[in-house]
């Protein structure tokens, strides 16, 4: 849900390779004399190491090229991951790697040892005077560091990986590298801090830990420069992080006040923790208290992604007069499309999410345990254990994960959490959406989005969308997602457009010149973004492809009716680990197609372009009272290679209605509605053809529905008695929404 990876200048490893680097001639390992071995890895690195990702590539290139002393090749590598984000990201882009940038030229500079620390600080200053503003505000969370911490991890690795061993790996080496040159500079960020707090306390006034009602925590961050009173940017967030700060600070840089909110229960406030319950009168609360204070003018507008994104939802559903304007990012729609249930499927993830925000005032650091979790839903998969008891797998019952489960429709529960129906009629203020084609929360966005024009035909709502995922939506755009290299017009400044659209709301500025209409789309494929008026103008033109018993995906509907099988046998485990090696890729060379069918449709004669929602209407029977289905829609293209479209999860009980849930008949024929799945706009070429993958779901990441109509969070591996056996008749069709212009 949350963005939670900062770009502080650490970037995953995409490592996949083993080859060897010989150490034989090494047999000195004092963490003191490194400086050889280190050298010799960094060169063998720099010859042998690949990586598609350039961002990636070049920061650990750099990192070995540091501690290898090679300072002039470390500054040009430095400079290559700078061009990766220089674009979409200016701000981080600049902040990037400042802390090791500084001690190179320190380095380079001193003539001697004993003047180090002289010109680390005349490096320093002459670094932070060249940098924006707003990049002066990020740099205190790139001057973070352990230094004893780091240099337990390098004894460790030297002594499993490196003592008495004639070879090491790649991985190993390059973690060794990058380890070492941060022992090496570590001791630096201390001194760093200390000049940081003194040059920021000039332009801001930061009133932490205040408390609203006894129960709301906040943070106050006032811009010094401002003599009159103005508007305030208020977030509020579930995840209490010390670098908020930051943000808040660049918020204000802006000509703002900035308030962090942080709900109850969490960073200062001994409230009881609940995700979502409260955001609606709590926010409010926080509104009456800035509009009386004396810096405030009385105008406020909220921003922020991801569960920060909800809450603007949470505010608008009773609105207060001083909230003159909303920039929901990536929005959870809690309980009706995606989290903690996808259309009505609830995720193993769900827990996870739960224990890191709901463990303690801060965060669980256990979240980011990728193989813990995954040992957890693995363990709850391959036991059959109901899925409420997935939280005692984990270690502990969890109120909160127990609560959730008993509200498996999208009933009053959920419904008072965010507008509902005509609760959307009364939302007059300017809205300003972003999502992402593959942003796990678009699903959510594009509910607000829809339902505000359902029941306001007069909003004031735009929309921007395109090759982003649940981070890129929130400006942390990524230049190869998940093996697609995006256009070059995709790669830009989101974070500068939501400080305009403030702009232009709350100081009457000129509107965003690229908001050229109600809908902003970037169409993959063409490096080109297109606008709209209306949602609906992608329904004016489909394509509908029919499913036919030779597995094709046809334009016309087959003569005679017949359907295509297919049988789950849902007590058949073993296939976990093969799951959870599933990337679920953007660009892929295959495609995974357990417990589903393929279809495929013939070559396109001429370039489409897709653009909108897919619909469908699945015409099934099934030997069970209930299936949950999914369904992934490729471009195959000539080379071979599938792009991912869309993706749709799916209960049949619920098809009809996400509120009440009405039961299969049977071995009795039915009719499946597919709708809430994901927006996509790509320009299909020549000779690509349409893939669709139909299936019924069966993972550890999500419920298992065994079919039997009792609450699915009840039922056990012993419900799944006979395989399910599914009919899909072949007058079941898929629609394309395509563009004729």
């Amino acid at each position: 849900m949350k963005y939670l990876l900062t770009l502080s200048f650490f970037l995953t490893f995409h490592i996949t390779f083993s080859q060897k680097i010989s150490i034989k001639h090494f047999n000195e390992y004092n963490i003191e004399k490194l400086q050889p071995l280190i050298s010799y890895l960094n060169s063998e690195i720099q010859k042998n190491y690949k990586e598609k990702d350039k961002a990636v590539k070049y920061d650990n290139l750099f990192r070995a090229s540091m501690a290898a002393k090679n300072y002039d090749i470390a500054l040009s590598q430095l400079d290559s991951v700078r061009s990766v984000y220089r674009k979409s990201n200016p701000i981080i882009s600049n902040a990037m790697g400042t802390q090791y940038e500084i001690y190179i030229n320190a380095q380079k500079n001193k003539s001697a040892q004993k003047d180090f620390q002289e010109k680390y600080k005349e490096e320093f200053l002459k670094k932070y005077e060249s940098l924006p503003a707003k990049t002066q505000i990020i740099l205190p969370r790139y001057f973070n560091g352990d230094t004893e911490k780091t240099k337990k991890e390098i004894l460790a690795a030297l002594k499993n990986d490196f003592e008495n061993k004639d070879s090491v790996d790649l991985k190993k080496a390059l973690l060794l590298c990058r380890s070492y040159n941060s022992y090496v500079t570590g001791p630096t960020f201390d001194i760093a801090k200390n000049y940081l707090k003194e040059l920021d306390s000039r332009n801001f006034e930061v009133k932490d830990s205040l408390l609203i009602n006894n129960e709301i925590s906040i943070r106050v961050v006032l811009n010094k420069k401002i003599t009159n009173p103005e508007s305030t940017i208020l977030v509020n967030s579930i995840y209490p992080d010390a670098e908020d700060v930051n943000d808040q600070k660049v918020h204000a840089s802006y000509g703002y006040h900035s308030v962090y909110i942080y709900p109850r229960g969490k960073y200062t406030s001994n409230a009881a923790i609940e995700p979502f319950e409260h955001e609606q009168e709590d926010i409010n609360k926080v509104i009456d208290w800035i509009i009386k204070q004396p810096w405030s003018n009385g105008k406020l507008g909220m921003i922020g992604g991801s569960y920060l994104g909800f809450s603007q939802w949470a505010a608008a559903k009773n609105i207060h007069p001083a909230l003159k304007t909303i920039i929901p990012q990536a929005s959870v729609g809690i309980g009706v499309v995606d989290f903690p249930m996808n259309n009505n499927i609830f995720s193993s993830y769900s827990l996870r999410w739960i224990n890191y925000v709901t463990n303690n005032k801060m965060l669980d650091a256990s979240f980011k345990d990728e193989d813990h979790w995954n040992s957890v839903f693995k363990k709850w998969y391959e036991g059959g254990e109901a899925f409420n008891k997935l939280d005692s797998l984990a270690g502990k019952k969890n109120i909160i994960f127990q609560r959730w489960l008993k509200h498996p429709s999208f009933d009053s529960y959920w419904q008072k959490m965010i507008p509902y129906q005509n609760d959307y009629s009364h939302i007059n203020i300017p809205v300003l959406t972003i999502t992402g084609y593959y942003d796990s929360d678009q699903l959510g966005a594009l509910y607000y989005f829809r339902n505000h024009y359902k029941y306001n035909k007069n909003a004031n709502h735009y929309l921007i969308i395109g090759p982003y995922d649940h981070s890129g939506a929130q400006g942390y755009i990524k230049n190869n997602l998940k093996g697609y290299t995006i256009d070059s017009a995709a790669n830009m400044d989101i974070g500068n457009i939501t400080m305009e659209w403030f702009d232009y709301i709350l100081k009457g500025k000129l509107k965003p010149s690229f908001l050229k209409d109600k809908i902003n789309y970037q169409v993959m494929g063409t490096n080109e973004w297109k606008s709209t008026s209306s949602i609906d103008d992608f329904d004016k033109n489909k394509l509908k492809f029919y499913i036919s018993t030779h597995h094709q995906l046809s334009l016309e509907k087959d003569k005679d009716k017949s359907f295509t099988p297919l049988t789950v046998d849902f007590k058949d485990r073993t296939n976990a680990d093969e799951l959870f090696k599933q990337k679920d890729n953007v660009l892929d060379s295959k495609i995974y197609s357990s417990d589903a069918i393929v279809f495929s449709s013939e070559p396109f004669e001429k370039p489409v372009e897709f653009t909108g929602n897919f619909v469908g209407n699945l015409n099934v029977s099934v030997n069970k009272k209930d299936v949950d289905v999914y369904m992934k829609l490729y471009e195959q293209n000539t080379e071979g290679k599938y792009f991912l479209l869309s993706t749709y999860y799916g209960r049949a009980s619920y098809a009809k209605s996400s509120e009440k849930r009405k039961l299969l008949r049977e071995n009795k024929e039915t009719s499946i509605t597919v709708t809430n799945n994901e927006f996509v706009s790509k320009k299909m070429e020549k000779g690509s053809k349409l893939v669709l993958v139909l299936g019924a779901v069966k993972n550890p990441l999500m419920q298992i529905n065994y079919g039997t109509g009792k609450e699915v969070s009840e039922e056990t591996i012993k419900d799944a008695a006979a395989p399910m056996e599914i009919k899909f008749y072949n007058n079941s069709f898929i629609e394309i929404p395509i563009s004729l212009n």
